[in-house]
């Protein structure tokens, strides 16, 4: 699979939510951090695509330059009828959950994260592309990756289950509170 087709999948996932704001520079950061993970936790790559050392972090050079003529602006592509069909179940969740951890960020804050990592550091004004096998070192020993890692439902609902009984057990405040629906809370 090449990286357009991912970039295209990620840039369905903005249309018609006017808070995103995905610009080339930090399309150009999801897809290092979706090849990362993908590599670290599948051991495989998500696309083909080289990823390049440039001065303000990693870039897929063909992608760079399909969408360098939106600047500093927002992507904005009309809809289409597109099911993403090349695309799995699987791939699509991943590619969801590592956007949806990253999409926070503004390209700036990428960029200055990827300019610590070790893929980008090695890289930078020695070679030109990073190293799938350094990437996936890198990214292997992330302590994103487990966030990132698609468990089944049963699972999921196990490990949340777990995260709330632990509030609700050591949180004196849920356990000792007891009110009914006339009591005010908020009054003292």
């Amino acid at each position: 699979m090449k990286a357009n087709e991912i970039s295209k999948y990620i840039i369905s996932l903005t249309i018609n939510n006017p808070e995103e704001d995905l610009t080339n520079m930090k399309l150009q950061k999801i897809l290092y951090y979706l090849q990362g993970y993908y590599l670290a936790i599948f051991d495989n790559y998500l696309f083909t695509d080289d990823i390049e050392a440039w001065k303000y972090g990693p870039v897929v050079c063909e992608e760079y330059h399909t969408y360098k003529g939106y600047g500093n602006n927002s992507i904005v592509i009309p809809e289409t009828d597109h099911n993403f069909s090349y695309l799995n179940t699987t791939q699509k969740t991943f590619i969801n959950k590592v956007y949806s951890h990253y999409r926070q960020f503004s390209a700036i804050k990428l960029m200055e994260l990827t300019h610590k990592e070790e893929p980008w550091l090695k890289t930078y004004g020695k070679a030109n592309i990073i190293e799938k096998d350094d990437l996936k070192k890198f990214f292997n020993d992330s302590i994103l990756k487990e966030q990132f890692i698609l468990l089944d439902k049963k699972e999921e609902r196990r490990k949340a289950a777990e995260f709330l009984l632990a509030d609700y057990l050591y949180d004196s405040d849920l356990t000792e509170l007891t009110f009914s629906d006339k009591d005010d809370i908020y009054e003292n």
